[in-house]
């Protein structure tokens, strides 16, 4: 019994312990690619065959469209929620008049 016990408690650690580098082992490749990705893209822009003022026009306008695209999507979402919105609110009181006069009828009868 006190072997099993202790066989059990040793398992368990174990797997702790286990997953413990699981997760600093995920953490740190996340981390890496991170940083590989951010040396890859400066190494990108350095190198480039552009001038640096042709690249940072570059950047600036692929900037100003994602802005721009950004913007157009919120404004496109908000419009969708705000009529999404209303429509609800329209039908709930739709409902909540047939409901009423349907309440006034059987309490008349």
């Amino acid at each position: 019994m006190i072997f099993n016990e202790l066989a059990n408690k040793v398992n368990k650690i174990r797997q702790s312990r286990t997953k413990d580098i699981r997760g600093n082992r995920t953490k740190n490749m996340i981390i890496g690619a991170g940083i590989g990705s951010a040396v890859g893209v400066a190494a990108g822009i350095l190198f480039a065959p552009k001038s640096g003022s042709e690249t940072r026009k570059v950047i600036a306008d692929r900037a100003g469209k994602t802005v721009k695209n950004l913007k157009d999507n919120v404004a496109a979402t908000k419009a969708r929620i705000v009529a999404s919105s209303t429509e609800k609110k329209s039908r709930s009181h739709k409902t909540g008049e047939n409901s009423d006069e349907t309440e006034k009828e059987t309490l008349k009868k």
